[in-house]
This record gives structure tokens, sequence and C-alpha cells, in this order.
């Protein structure tokens, strides 16, 4: 029996959630002590996430977020999630199923990280997916390490690639993306890094007449062209 309880929220600003409301979240490491009592310890079914899936409980003051009902307001919420240092929120863009395929470049360069098997192959091969994606992003998003983070490039409608299944139910992205980064100073020196490179990100919804897009997969392409890290490299250094 899969048990789901109501935790009772504070007033969320820009949210659309008031005080008293009902909501159902799933229990983190850092949510608010109101939660701490009544969330819920399991993610629902796998087999259909975008319809039961549970968002995290709140771990701070929560940002104000676009309704996914397209999937560039998806895209426009993880830039805002990361250059927002809220983590919970950004996992929230993506689907249970999710997962991250790194460039083979970066498979060979962090073997401890992307065990990838003998004959490894993209289409069936899990090598990273979304607890994986969700320590990332926490660790990523570390205010006691991390100062600013600015996207140089990202999605841009008049310039980036979009192919559309025919069902209507999958979306694909590609484009280029530059990302720097600041971390707080350790004895007065602060370091700054970069990566750049090309996804190709699967944005999906269960239907198209009340949608709900998710990001079900991203591929990275390294730039080999570029001294900056691309996201494969990100996320090998921030996996634990």
């Amino acid at each position: 029996m899969r048990w789901i309880w109501l935790a009772p929220v504070i007033a969320l600003s820009g949210c659309g959630v008031d005080v008293g409301d009902q909501v159902e979240c799933r229990c983190t490491e850092d949510m608010l002590d109101e939660f701490a009592s009544s969330c819920a310890s399991e993610t629902g079914d796998p087999a259909n996430p975008l319809s039961t899936r549970l968002p995290d409980c709140p771990s701070g003051t929560p940002i104000f977020l676009r309704e996914r009902t397209t999937p560039f307001t998806v895209l426009f919420n993880v830039e805002t999630t990361i250059t927002n240092f809220s983590p919970n929120q950004y996992m929230d863009q993506l689907t249970d199923d999710f997962l991250f395929v790194p460039d083979p470049g970066d498979i060979a360069l962090h073997p401890e990280i992307y065990d990838a098997p003998p004959n490894y192959n993209p289409a069936l091969d899990t090598l990273w997916a979304w607890q994986a994606e969700r320590t990332f992003v926490r660790s990523l998003l570390d205010q006691e390490r991390m100062l600013k983070i600015d996207f140089a490039r990202w999605y841009e409608s008049s310039k980036d690639e979009v192919i559309i299944s025919e069902d209507g139910l999958m979306e694909t992205y590609i484009f280029p993306y530059e990302i720097d980064f600041q971390e707080k100073p350790v004895d007065g020196v602060s370091k700054a890094f970069g990566v750049k490179g090309r996804v190709e990100v699967d944005l999906v919804t269960p239907t198209t007449e009340n949608p709900v897009w998710a990001i079900s997969r991203i591929v990275d392409i390294r730039d080999a062209a570029t001294a900056k890290r691309s996201f494969g490299e990100l996320r090998a250094e921030f996996a634990q």
C-alpha cells in the first residue's frame, strides 16, 4: 500500500499557494521544518511519472516559475532555477525517468562516474538517471560554495532547431550552451570556470489537450574547440 501525507504549508509568494492549503510533496534532506513530519517518501508510479509524480518539499522561499505548458517555459525554468540556486524546483522540471547521456569523450575521461558496460549503447544503457541528477544539482547549487552563475548562451527560438514528434507528445530542442560559474572566495581567492557545448533536450507531455511538459532526456555533445568543460565533465566533478 502506498501512503501519501498531506502537509500544510506556509504562504509561497508567486506560486499560487496560500496559508492553509494542502499539498503533497516528497521528503528531502533540507526541506522546511513544516514538512518534516508529513512528507511522502515515495515518488509515485514510474510508469506514468508526469501524472503522479510529487515535487520535492520546499527547502526555502520558492522562486517564481512559469507554468510548464510549453517546452520553452521548461527550458526557461531550468535557467531560472539554476541562476537562483533552487535545486528542488530544478528537479521539478524533469520526469522521474529522466536520463542524461554524456558525450563519449566524457565517458572515457570519467569511467569512475560513467560506468559504461562493454559495447555501450546510449539508446539502451543508462549511465546517469534521476537520482544522480538530483545529487549533482544539489552539490552544484550549494550556496556555501557557489557565488554566482550566469548563462551566456541557452535556447534561442530564433536560432535553434526543434524537432516535433508526429503525435505531438515529444519535442527535441537542439542548441549550444555556455554557462559561467564563480565560486565563493577561499582565503581571498575566488575561482571561476565555465561549461560550453551543445545539447539535444527531449521534452515530453502526457497529453496535448492540457499539456504539462518536462525534460525526459539530455544528450550532451562536447565542444572540441573550447577549453571549457562540458556538461558531462561538470556532472562528473559535482557527482558527490
